[in-house]
């Protein structure tokens, strides 16, 4: 399994966990710890772009809006990526550069 994978997987995971937790309100807010989770520089990215909220005490709450659009986004511009090495293959194979 590709790093890009297990990196998409474990964003995935983290969300699943809030949500199931109801942790989408500061009322409800959480820590890490609580979740089964550990400080990660994959959460320190997603809570930079503001889908996880800190509140005192070290507890987080999830913005289900902004989670939602930042893993759509990364979906993006993977498939992007993708599209595009894919296009250059194709070219690469046509004018007969690649695959002798």
């Amino acid at each position: 399994m590709s790093a890009a994978a297990v990196i998409a997987i474990r964003r995935k995971r983290i969300v699943r966990r809030f949500r199931e937790a109801g942790a989408t309100d500061v009322e409800h807010s959480i820590t890490l710890e609580a979740l089964g989770e550990r400080p990660s520089w994959i959460f320190d990215q997603m809570a930079r772009h503001g889908a996880f909220l800190s509140v005192p005490g070290g507890r987080f709450y999830m913005d289900e809006r902004v989670a939602e659009e930042f893993l759509r986004q990364r979906r993006k511009r993977a498939l992007l990526i993708v599209g595009f090495l894919l296009l250059v293959f194709l070219l690469l194979w046509l004018f007969g550069l690649f695959g002798r």
